[in-house]
């Protein structure tokens, strides 16, 4: 079987971590099954990559050319590699209409999997007459729709109703369960550690109410420190640490490897997520895949990953019971159970499983059409 994957987001050379979750859901796919990745690039990048797994980058010189770029490098895959059987789009813009052209021009059936949280209800009033037309032609001409999360396939279909006479299911982010593995024995340490990993964007994450938070529980306490690993610098954010004379107790840490954040997970007590809105975030996969519970707001998917047995609930935006989830938290994180934190991560995020679900749906899908 050959597939043609057309991910909207994709690593690159200036951002490594861009979409790197839609390259690890590639990477699961057997290697019966050839996957051929075409994305534009602007230079010339390609990522490491398994044997089965082609890239072919899309050049272009103007945005303008970049659709006759998709149209002229698919043609180019059908010369070498043959007709594929499948056309997979990952997150629907701005590439969608590029993909669903290629699949009704050559008859392909098209599968779109989503990971973007502008179908969240506070977020879609931000598309644009286009964006609102794109959308409607690319899962017109659909036969298959997959994303993270149960609650992002219902907002799917709540912006693009037309999404709800298709074929569906919830296909997960994945994590490498190798690499985020069981902590094992820690050191003793002076003071408990807290950990964060993000962009930084508060208007999502609200970095600065989880500052607010730690500023009132350091008042109470100081046997703690919380560590962020970040993309992205916030002035506003190290700022607020400085001025409140934080900075023993919160660390900027800057971007971080897999590598490295498995080993801050393994190293820490719990995770800290307070989000204003989520799909599915690696990061509490990552946290649970290392037995690590965690902290956070029942916003999008994650009330279909957190429970009791691996999380503490916070409200979305209330700082004062942040504090006391904190303060609880610092006190009884030792009480939770890592491997059955472990075990129920991996039955729902690991490479095995998830590729196996994408097996399932190609097989399905090309047998339908």
């Amino acid at each position: 079987m050959i597939v043609v994957h057309i991910p909207s987001w994709f690593p690159d050379a200036d951002k490594p971590l861009n979409g790197n979750f839609i390259l690890r859901q590639i990477e699961t796919i057997g290697a019966e099954t050839e996957s051929i990745i075409l994305h534009h690039s602007e230079a010339d990048y390609k990522p490491p990559l398994p044997p089965n797994i082609h890239f072919h980058p899309v050049h272009y010189q103007h945005k303008k050319d970049l659709p006759l770029a998709y149209i002229a490098e698919f043609k180019k895959i059908i010369q070498k590699h043959g007709k594929p059987d499948l056309i997979h789009l990952h997150v629907a813009l701005p590439l969608g209409p590029v993909a669903a052209f290629l699949a009704k021009k050559h008859h392909i059936p098209l599968i779109i999997s989503e990971h973007w949280s502008v179908y969240q209800p506070m977020n879609r009033v931000s598309l644009t007459a286009y964006q609102k037309w794109a959308l409607r032609y690319t899962y017109r001409h659909s036969a298959y729709i997959t994303a993270v999360s149960q609650n992002l396939l219902g907002n799917i279909v709540s912006t693009v109703p037309v999404a709800a006479k298709k074929p569906q299911s919830v296909v997960g982010n994945v994590v490498d369960t190798d690499l985020f593995s069981l902590k094992t024995s820690i050191a003793p340490r002076v003071k408990k550690q807290i950990l964060h990993v993000s962009t930084l964007d508060n208007d999502a994450k609200n970095i600065m109410g989880i500052l607010h938070a730690v500023d009132a529980l350091s008042k109470r306490r100081n046997d703690f420190e919380l560590n962020i690993v970040h993309d992205f610098r916030n002035i506003l954010a190290e700022t607020y640490v400085r001025e409140r004379g934080l900075d023993s107790t919160v660390h900027f840490l800057g971007r971080k490897t897999s590598t490295e954040i498995a080993a801050l997970l393994q190293d820490s007590d719990f995770f800290l997520l307070f989000s204003n809105y989520e799909n599915q975030p690696c990061v509490l996969l990552e946290s649970f895949s290392t037995g690590t519970p965690v902290v956070t707001t029942p916003v999008g998917g994650i009330p279909e990953i957190a429970n009791e047995n691996n999380a503490v609930i916070v409200t979305p935006k209330d700082e004062a019971q942040l504090v006391e989830k904190l303060d609880y938290m610092l006190d009884n994180s030792k009480q939770y159970d890592s491997e059955i934190i472990r075990q129920q991560a991996k039955d729902i995020c690991s490479p095995d499983v998830i590729g196996k679900k994408w097996t399932e749906i190609y097989h399905s899908v090309t047998a339908n059409s």
